[in-house]
């Protein structure tokens, strides 16, 4: 049996639930997080404004573990790939880049409703609010990028470069955004679990550098 050959029917089907059922739980975990550990800013909204922000709260975090997941999807897991098939991983990976770029837009959309729009001005306590924009602009270039390949003439090799290289700078910004834009992220079981995923997602593109790094060639005697 190949590395990549599909499992047995029934074994995938079981090892298929599981991975989904685990992905669901952590989606649900950190939607909770709004509700379980709210910051102080949501103690002073009330009615519709209160709502706008719990949502782009919840929404924040749903784009901040749908990043790790395609992390995970590009990492080229054997298992993964035996449960699934790499058709189809690549395929989900397409489709959850695009509700990224969405969900990403709509997540300080709705933050901003609930100050009514009011405009960041250029102060040092900002900071983390500017870098949550680097990251949203690195995004929607990965996205608009993946999507208008072909019609701006990028080869596939320059675009995949181009592509994993903004995708590490966005991975390096985006914890800076999430542990201090809000007081939910400081302290406390929201922080350490955060920590645990922006690790992983550095060790995860840390080793599709790796994977990527061609054998060092043989140097043969005489040469």
């Amino acid at each position: 049996m190949t590395p990549t050959e599909p499992l047995p029917q029934r074994t995938r089907r079981i090892l298929g639930g599981i991975i989904l059922l685990l992905a669901l739980l952590l989606l649900a975990g950190g939607w909770m997080i709004p509700f379980k550990f709210p910051s102080f800013s949501i103690m002073y909204k009330f009615g519709l404004e209160r709502t706008y922000l719990r949502s782009g709260k919840v929404i924040g975090i749903t784009v901040a573990l749908l990043v790790f997941f395609q992390i995970v999807l590009a990492s080229r897991f054997v298992l993964l790939e035996r449960v699934y098939s790499l058709k189809r991983l690549l395929s989900l990976h397409r489709v959850t880049g695009l509700a990224l770029g969405g969900l990403a837009v709509l997540h300080p959309l709705l933050i901003k409703a609930s100050e009514n729009f009011t405009p960041y001005i250029f102060e040092k306590k900002y900071y983390p609010e500017f870098i949550g924009i680097g990251v949203l602009t690195l995004l929607l270039f990965l996205v608009s990028t993946a999507l208008l390949r072909k019609r701006i003439g990028l080869s596939y090799q320059k675009w995949l470069l181009l592509h994993r290289s903004i995708a590490t700078l966005l991975l390096c910004l985006l914890p800076a955004h999430v542990l201090f834009v809000s007081e939910t992220f400081k302290i406390g079981l929201p922080r350490k679990a955060a920590l645990v995923l922006f690790t992983l997602n550095l060790i995860l593109i840390l080793r599709i550098w790796l994977r990527r790094i061609p054998p060092t060639a043989k140097v043969h005697p005489g040469s």
